[in-house]
């Protein structure tokens, strides 16, 4: 994967067509999606559910393929890439928030952090001490040790958004990430991501139903239907 830029073009999506067979059904999701996103740029995309968003971030991240066009990170297609290409892309380029968290159980909120940078080969005691400072980066230094179901939901989400952040990646792709939150604790976690783009000067892209995040965007692309109408 080449380095990504500072500036430009960061993420390009042309002519995105994708669709899942469910049953003798075929159901097509995205239907000839354009985007590109500017490094530093911060981008909310909305619709109503079904409309591609979550389908469009997973193409974006490498986690799946389009049937038809391309997607492009830092001027590499995604779809050239190998399977051990686009898992050393996932886990060193790009910082992935769930809705769901997808925290792993037995792990306490610093071995969780930890691990993308475990699985990266960094060094233990390097690895470690840079999930120490995202905790308390995100407010969880007195929740270290604490497993997933020892924390609330908004802290299970400042450990998920520390974890994306431990490998230093510059692009951050977030699907719900206020989705399973109270309106207060949601609050919290929109302050909280741009603080930290700020501060690291990532590339956000955001696929919420959210008001409050899509008005702090910097772009808001609006999909109907797999297709984008707006932005």
């Amino acid at each position: 994967m080449s380095e990504l830029p500072a500036s430009g073009p960061l993420v390009r999506a042309d002519s995105v067509h994708k669709g899942y067979s469910l049953g003798r059904r075929r159901l097509e999701v995205l239907r000839g999606v354009d985007l590109m996103v500017d490094a530093g740029e911060f981008v909310a995309l909305r619709g109503a559910s079904g409309a591609g968003k979550s389908t469009l971030l997973h193409l974006i991240g490498g986690l799946d393929q389009p049937d038809r066009g391309s997607v492009q990170v830092a001027g590499v297609a995604l779809p050239s890439l190998g399977p051990s290409e686009l898992a050393r892309f996932r886990n060193r380029d790009v910082g992935l928030i769930f809705q769901a968290f997808h925290l792993m159980p037995e792990f306490d909120a610093l071995e969780n952090v930890a691990l993308p940078g475990r699985m990266a080969r960094r060094p233990m005691g390097e690895v470690m001490a840079e999930a120490g400072v995202l905790l308390r980066r995100v407010g969880l230094e007195d929740r270290l040790d604490h497993r997933p179901g020892e924390l609330s939901g908004g802290e299970q989400q400042r450990v998920a958004i520390a974890r994306a952040l431990v490998n230093r990646p510059r692009l951050i792709l977030a699907d719900e990430p206020t989705g399973n939150l109270d309106s207060r604790t949601g609050e919290d976690i929109v302050r909280l991501l741009l603080e930290i783009r700020a501060e690291r000067g990532v590339t956000l892209v955001v696929a919420t139903h959210d008001a409050r995040l899509a008005d702090r965007a910097d772009r808001v692309v609006t999909l109907v239907d797999g297709v984008v109408v707006d932005g």
